[in-house]
C-alpha cells in the first residue's frame, strides 16, 4: 500500500501536500474494493469519503441515467461535495470492478483546513489546473523547454571588428580570442564571417581580390535579441541554417554569439542533425535516410512536453528543406525557372507533424508544359513513397494532370470554382487556398492567390456557398457534455471530422473573406484578431482548442505507430485522464461556439 500511496505523490492535487500532510494520508487512506454495478455515491447523499482510483472505471448519471461522466485511473471525486456539505446531484457507479483509494471526511476536511491551495483545486478552472500540471515532475522536460530563455549563460563572447580591418589580421584575432566566428560592425548594422567563410577567402583572394574582413562577410546577419524563447531561437537556426547566431541586447549591441552546439546540448532532438544531413545531401538516399529520423525527433519532442505547434512549425521547415532538395535533385534544371512546386493540404498549412499523406502540387507558366511532365512527376513521387509518404486516397499529387498544369488552367480553374460553385469546386478551392510554395518561380503562386482574391471580390457571395461546409460533421459532444460514439468506435472520437474540419474551414472562409495569405490556422487566427474581426479572448480559445486537439491527436498516432498500426484521427476519451477530457470537452463547446459565429456571419441559414 505504501508504494501504491507513493505513487500519488506524482499526481495533482497531492503534489501540493507537504510531508506532515501526506504522512497523515499514508496512517489513515484505506484501499478499497467495489464490484460492478456499486453505487460509490448516491444522488442526493453527501459522500463520507475522498475517492482516488487506483484501477477500474465509475460513471457519472443524472436522474435520467443521461452518463454526464468516466472517472478512471488516478481520477478523483466526491471533494467538493464534501466541501460544500452538500447532497451530489449524481449518482457515481462502478462499472469496472474498481480498486481505490478511500480518504474520510474528517480527514479530507483537516487537510483543506491545513492546506488553502490543496483546497482550492477542487473549485479551480480547467486553464488553473494545466499551470499546475508545469509543476509535476514529468512535466519538468516541457517547463524547461517552453520557458527556458536566452542569457548569458550558454553565450559565447562576440568578438567585433571594424569592416576595413585586414583578413589576416581578423583571422589572427579570431584565434587569439578562441572564437569561431567574428561579427563585423557596419554602418548599418552587424555583419558576421566564419570559418566557411575564411575558407572561401583561401580558395578565391587572388581572383577577387580580397583584403579586408568586409569583403568576406555574410551581411546582414540574422541576429535575435536576448531573453528570447529558446525554442524560437532553434526555430530561427533551423530555418535559415545557421550554426552561429548573434545575440543583441535592448540597445542593438552585442551580448554575444550563441553556437548550435550548445543549443543542441539543451535539446537532444535531431533537428540539427536531420536539417545538416538533409543539407549535405548528394543523393536521393542521403535525403531519404535524413527524412526518416524525423518520427524519432518528434517522439522525443512530444515526450518533453512541447507544444504540438511548435513540433508542427519545425517538422514544416525541415519538409520543406526536404522537398527543395527534391526539387533540384529530381526536377530537370531547365524548369526551375519556369515552374513552381507547392504543397497542399496539411502540409500547406504547416500543420501537418507525422506523415499523413501527400498533397502537392505543380505550376508551370504560361506557354511551357514539358512533355516528360509525367515521368518525371511520376520519379518524385515515388521517391516520397520510399520516405514513407502514402499516397493520397484523393489523388491531390502532381502526377494527377489537374495538379500538374500551366499557371492560364489553374486560372481557368480558379474561374470555374467561383462562377460554377458545386461541392467538388468547393473543396478544390480550400485546397489551393491552403497552398504553400516550396521552390522554384513563387512568383507564379502568388499571381494564382491574387487572381482567386479578385475573383472572390468580384462575386462575395460565394463565400455564404464556401463556408457552408462547416455544417458537414456533427459535434461529437451530445446533451449534457456527453461525447458521442459511432458503433464501430466505442468510446472513440474522431477528433479531425468532429472538431478540427469546422474549426480549420471556419478560420480558412474567413481568411478569404479578409484576403490573408498565411496558410496556417494558428497564423490565420491571429490577423483575424489583428483585423478586428476576431476578439482577443476569442482568438486565445480558438488557439488553444486547436492545440488540445492536435496534442491529443500526436499522442494517439505516435501510439498507433509504435503499435504498427495504420495512424488515424481517433482518439479514446477512457484512455485519457480526466482533465484531459474536460479539456477536450471545453475545446469542443469553443469549436461549436465558433461554428455559430460563422454560420451567424455568413448568413448560412439562408443558404439554400
Amino acid at each position: 500500500m505504501i508504494t501504491l500511496l507513493e505513487n500519488l505523490k506524482s499526481y495533482l492535487p497531492f503534489t501540493i501536500l507537504n510531508k506532515h500532510e501526506f504522512d497523515r494520508i499514508e496512517s489513515y487512506a484505506q484501499i478499497a474494493y467495489y464490484p460492478n454495478e456499486t453505487v460509490l455515491i448516491d444522488q442526493d447523499n453527501i459522500p463520507q469519503n475522498l475517492f482516488i482510483i487506483i484501477k477500474g472505471m465509475v460513471e457519472v448519471l443524472d436522474e435520467n441515467d443521461e452518463q454526464i461522466d468516466i472517472y478512471q485511473t488516478h481520477d478523483i471525486f466526491g471533494g467538493i461535495e464534501i466541501i460544500e456539505d452538500q447532497p451530489s446531484s449524481y449518482s457515481y457507479i462502478v462499472t469496472e470492478e474498481l480498486i481505490c483509494f478511500e480518504i474520510s471526511k474528517a480527514l479530507f476536511l483537516e487537510l483543506c483546513e491545513s492546506n488553502k491551495a490543496f483546497k482550492h483545486y477542487f473549485f479551480s478552472s480547467i486553464v488553473e489546473r494545466i499551470e499546475m500540471l508545469k509543476e509535476k515532475k514529468e512535466y519538468a522536460s516541457m517547463s524547461d523547454l517552453m520557458i527556458a530563455r536566452l542569457d548569458a549563460s550558454i553565450l559565447h563572447q562576440g568578438v567585433v571588428v571594424d569592416p576595413n580591418m585586414p583578413i589576416v589580421e581578423a583571422l589572427q584575432r579570431m584565434d587569439e580570442e578562441g572564437a569561431s566566428a567574428l561579427l563585423v560592425q557596419n554602418d548599418q548594422g552587424y555583419g558576421i564571417v566564419t570559418d566557411a567563410d575564411f575558407r572561401n577567402y583561401i580558395l578565391q583572394k587572388e581572383e577577387k581580390s580580397l583584403e579586408t574582413i568586409s569583403q568576406i562577410q555574410t551581411y546582414p546577419a540574422i541576429s535575435i535579441e536576448n531573453g528570447e524563447l529558446l525554442f524560437n531561437v532553434l526555430l530561427v537556426m533551423t530555418e535559415h541554417s545557421i550554426k552561429h547566431l548573434p545575440v543583441l541586447d535592448e540597445e542593438s549591441n552585442v551580448a554575444g554569439v550563441l553556437e548550435l552546439v550548445d543549443l543542441l546540448s539543451f535539446f537532444s532532438n535531431q533537428s540539427h542533425l536531420i536539417t545538416v544531413q538533409m543539407e549535405r545531401a548528394k543523393d536521393l538516399e542521403s535525403v531519404i535516410d535524413a527524412a526518416k529520423r524525423l518520427d524519432v525527433m518528434i517522439g522525443a519532442l512530444h515526450a518533453k512536453g512541447v507544444k504540438s505547434r511548435y513540433i508542427a512549425k519545425l517538422v514544416s521547415e525541415i519538409n520543406k528543406k526536404m522537398y527543395t532538395k527534391l526539387f533540384e535533385m529530381i526536377i530537370p534544371r531547365s524548369w526551375h525557372d519556369k515552374c513552381t512546386l507547392v504543397l497542399l493540404g496539411s502540409e500547406g498549412r504547416g500543420s501537418q507533424i507525422l506523415r499523413t499523406d501527400q498533397d502537392n502540387a505543380l505550376i508551370f507558366e504560361e506557354g511551357f508544359m514539358p512533355k516528360d511532365a509525367p515521368s518525371v512527376t511520376q520519379r518524385f513521387i515515388e521517391t516520397l513513397d520510399e520516405i514513407g509518404f502514402p499516397r493520397c486516397e484523393g489523388d491531390i499529387m502532381m502526377i494527377n494532370p489537374k495538379w500538374c498544369k500551366s499557371i492560364d488552367m489553374y486560372k481557368e480553374d480558379i474561374y470555374r470554382w467561383v462562377e460554377e460553385p458545386n461541392y467538388e469546386h468547393f473543396m478544390d478551392m480550400a485546397i489551393f487556398f491552403d497552398s504553400t510554395p516550396v521552390a522554384g518561380k513563387r512568383e507564379l503562386h502568388t499571381e494564382l492567390v491574387d487572381y482567386l482574391f479578385s475573383k472572390v471580390e468580384q462575386m462575395p457571395s460565394i463565400l455564404m456557398h464556401f463556408a457552408r461546409a462547416i455544417e458537414t460533421f456533427e459535434s461529437p459532444l451530445g446533451l449534457f457534455s456527453q461525447f458521442i460514439h459511432d458503433k464501430e468506435h466505442k468510446h472513440e472520437i474522431d477528433i479531425k471530422k468532429g472538431a478540427l474540419f469546422a474549426l480549420i474551414h471556419g478560420v480558412r472562409s474567413l481568411s478569404l473573406e479578409h484576403k490573408i495569405r498565411a496558410t496556417n490556422t494558428t497564423v490565420r487566427i491571429k490577423e483575424l484578431n489583428n483585423s478586428g474581426f476576431l476578439s482577443k479572448e476569442d482568438a486565445t480559445e480558438m488557439m488553444e482548442a486547436l492545440e488540445i486537439f492536435n496534442t491529443l491527436r500526436l499522442h494517439s498516432q505516435l501510439q498507433q505507430l509504435s503499435k504498427g498500426e495504420k495512424m488515424t484521427n481517433y482518439i479514446s476519451v477512457t484512455h485519457i485522464g480526466k482533465l484531459e477530457r474536460d479539456l477536450l470537452k471545453d475545446a469542443i463547446k469553443t469549436v461549436n461556439k465558433f461554428k455559430k459565429m460563422v454560420s451567424y456571419h455568413f448568413h448560412l441559414s439562408m443558404v439554400g
